[in-house]
């Protein structure tokens, strides 16, 4: 770019220097060539400022582009991370929940076999009850029968 400046300052130098001769500008064809060609060298310059603007700011673009996907590519490893532990939870959770089903039924058959016990224990009690009121009913009986026997 530096060329392209020192070219430009060139021809406005020439320009300045056949400008400040007493020629009409109509009349020296050479000055009006280099006029011409200090405008299309100027044109050229801006169109070349305006393309390197652009490709500055999709220089940015891009830069800020690959910051996000370095940012993404992290957020995927967190995220990879996270499904290993939700899969690890979720098998946590699947295990414990058979384990307390298995539990369950345990119970389950526990509770039933502890009533199967009680009602024999009743059906015991009732059992011993009944003789205990049978020997009770032999004992008064006896103990009346003794005590007329002592009486007469």
């Amino acid at each position: 770019m530096s060329t392209l400046r020192s070219s430009v300052v060139a021809l406005a130098l020439v320009a300045g220097a056949a400008a400040c001769s007493n020629a009409p500008d109509g009349d020296d064809p050479v000055l009006a060539e280099l006029r011409t060609e200090l405008a299309a060298r100027s044109q050229a310059e801006s169109a070349l400022a305006d393309r390197v603007e652009e490709l500055e700011s999709r220089l940015d673009r891009l830069t800020s582009d690959r910051s996000t996907a370095e940012r993404l590519g992290g957020l995927d490893e967190q995220l990879a991370t996270l499904a290993d532990a939700v899969t690890d939870l979720d098998e946590r959770l699947r295990t414990e929940a058979q384990t307390r089903e298995a539990q369950a039924e345990e119970a389950a058959e526990a509770a039933g076999d502890l009533r199967r016990s009680l009602t024999d224990v009743r059906g015991g009690i009732d059992q011993l009850q009944g003789e205990a009121d049978e020997l009770r009913t032999l004992y008064e009986t006896l103990r009346d029968r003794v005590d007329r026997l002592q009486r007469d």
